[in-house]
C-alpha cells in the first residue's frame, strides 16, 4: 500500500477567501518569517530549516507570516470549546491530543497552529489560526474520548466556533 500524501492545495473545502491575512498576490522574492522562520515562495508557505537559515544568512527579505500576524493581532479564525465533568480529569491529556494534532497540521501547512489555550472555570478554550485545525482536533478528541463535537459558523467575527462536551 502506497502513502498518500497531502498537499495544502489539494485539500477539498478550505476557502480562504475571507481571510484578510492571506495575500491575494504573491511577493516575485522568497521571503523567510522572522519569527517563526516559514519560507514563502510563490504564494506557498512552507517550512524547512536547513534553507531557513541559509536564506536568513545571504540576506532574504524577512517577511512575517500570515500565521505569525494573527497571533499578534489576537485575530483567531477558530475556537474550539472542551466541556463537560470528562474535562477536569483528563484536561492534560486531551491538551496533549490537541497539540499533537497541532504538530500534524503543520506538517501539511504551517499556518495551521494553537495561537492560545484559555482555561476557564468549567471549559477549555483553544484559539487556532485556521478553523480547519480547530474541526480536526475536536474530531480526533471525539474519536479518542467519544462525546460530541458541534459546528458553528460566526460570520461577524468570521470564525468557526467548534465545541466538545462529555460528560462524565
Amino acid at each position: 500500500m502506497t502513502a498518500m500524501r497531502y498537499e495544502p492545495a489539494s485539500r477539498k473545502n478550505v476557502d480562504r477567501t475571507n481571510d484578510p491575512y492571506l495575500p491575494r498576490k504573491g511577493s516575485p522574492a522568497v521571503g523567510v518569517c522572522p519569527i517563526c522562520h516559514v519560507i514563502s515562495r510563490k504564494k506557498r508557505w512552507y517550512m524547512d530549516e536547513a534553507e531557513s537559515a541559509a536564506l536568513m544568512r545571504s540576506g532574504a527579505p524577512l517577511r512575517r507570516c500570515p500565521a505569525c500576524c494573527k497571533i499578534a493581532d489576537g485575530f483567531p479564525s477558530g475556537v474550539l470549546t472542551l466541556r463537560g465533568a470528562f474535562l477536569r480529569f483528563h484536561r492534560d491529556e486531551l491538551i496533549r491530543i490537541a497539540r499533537n494534532e497541532e504538530r500534524r497540521a503543520r506538517g501539511i501547512n504551517p499556518l495551521e497552529r494553537i495561537m492560545e489555550i484559555r482555561d476557564g472555570d468549567r471549559c477549555v478554550e483553544l484559539l487556532t489560526t485556521d478553523g480547519k485545525l480547530a474541526q480536526r482536533i475536536g474530531r480526533e478528541i471525539r474519536k479518542a474520548y467519544r462525546g460530541t463535537v458541534s459546528f458553528k459558523w460566526s460570520e461577524d467575527a468570521d470564525t468557526l466556533r467548534v465545541t466538545w462536551t462529555r460528560e462524565a
